[in-house]
């Protein structure tokens, strides 16, 4: 008889422990499930960063454009006179990422490519947007042998084209007015250079390689809106370019020159910086790095002295 009670007691403790264990189970489940609530609630409350950062890097005597788009997408127009925009997008980009979507060449000058030479060597290029004239030197040589070999892809420019990088954000090309890849223009490269228009939101940032006046007045010539908060000014600042007429049409809030510090050219010019009157100017050589960060409304300039 006493094992007939021994076994039941045994019987109903073991019961009892697995009604406590499933209880606990319970209450350790609906513990996580609450948990994952909190965590979801949080990342869907986190703010979606819809700015985009507009670098023009400090390279010396050249220029370099650095686009930053929301979306993880970047663009590098120009690359400057050497491999110093290696430790600029070094500081721009995190460690691991070592592609940029889309370079732009405005045009084969060794003050707008050997930057970009470099770059090809360390980074993955998604695409290339360039004019494809033909040019002797032995860099434009190197530029097209890096890019066969890497087998990036290539884009020749021409007015009209759209290129979307992010939601509102996309770059307009305004020059060349139709495509001159083959061509030679060996006596004068600059006025051959890609002109375009990025817009984001209701913000507008006009850049121009060397453009001078004679590309500044066949865009005038035609139907184009040139009207842009920011201006990367055109050759630097030199006395052939950003005519007045042109200027008007562009109506910038911000002008940024590109320029190195006692360049033996004397950019920028006098005349330039005359024309300019009434515009914030912001220049390489005086303010470092220098920056701006749009939302969809505005743009904000940030200055650095290197």
């Amino acid at each position: 008889m006493w094992f007939y009670f021994a076994a039941c007691y045994i019987i109903t403790k073991i019961k009892m422990l697995q009604r406590i264990k499933n209880k606990i189970g319970f209450l350790i489940l609906a513990a996580l499930a609450v948990a994952a609530v909190f965590i979801w609630s949080a990342l869907f409350a986190q703010p979606t960063d819809e700015k985009i950062k507009i670098d023009f890097f400090d390279v010396g005597q050249g220029d370099a454009l650095f686009i930053d788009a929301p979306n993880g997408n970047q663009v590098l127009v120009d690359g400057g006179p050497s491999d110093a925009i290696l430790n600029k997008l070094g500081t721009a980009l995190p460690f691991f990422d070592r592609k940029i979507e889309l370079v732009i060449l405005t045009h084969p000058d060794a003050d707008h490519l050997s930057g970009l030479i470099e770059v090809l060597k360390r980074y993955d290029v998604g695409e290339i947007l360039e004019t494809g004239i033909e040019d002797s030197t032995s860099a434009y040589a190197d530029w097209n042998d890096l890019i066969k070999e890497k087998n990036i892809p290539v884009v020749f420019a021409r007015a009209g084209q759209i290129i979307k990088i992010s939601d509102n954000l996309a770059i307009k090309i305004l020059y060349p007015l139709a495509e001159i890849n083959g061509e030679d223009f060996s006596k004068n490269t600059n006025n051959t250079s890609i002109m375009g228009k990025v817009f984001y939101g209701q913000n507008s940032i006009l850049f121009t390689g060397d453009a001078e006046a004679v590309e500044e007045n066949s865009i005038l010539l035609g139907d184009v809106d040139l009207k842009a908060d920011i201006l990367q000014v055109a050759h630097h600042g030199s006395k052939n370019s950003t005519g007045q007429e042109f200027l008007a049409a562009v109506a910038p809030q911000f002008a940024v020159i590109q320029v190195g510090a006692k360049n033996r050219y004397g950019h920028p010019t006098q005349e330039v910086l005359e024309r300019l009157k009434g515009v914030k100017i912001l220049r390489n050589d005086i303010d470092g790095d220098i920056e701006f960060v749009c939302d969809l409304v505005n743009c904000a300039a940030v200055a650095a002295k290197n």
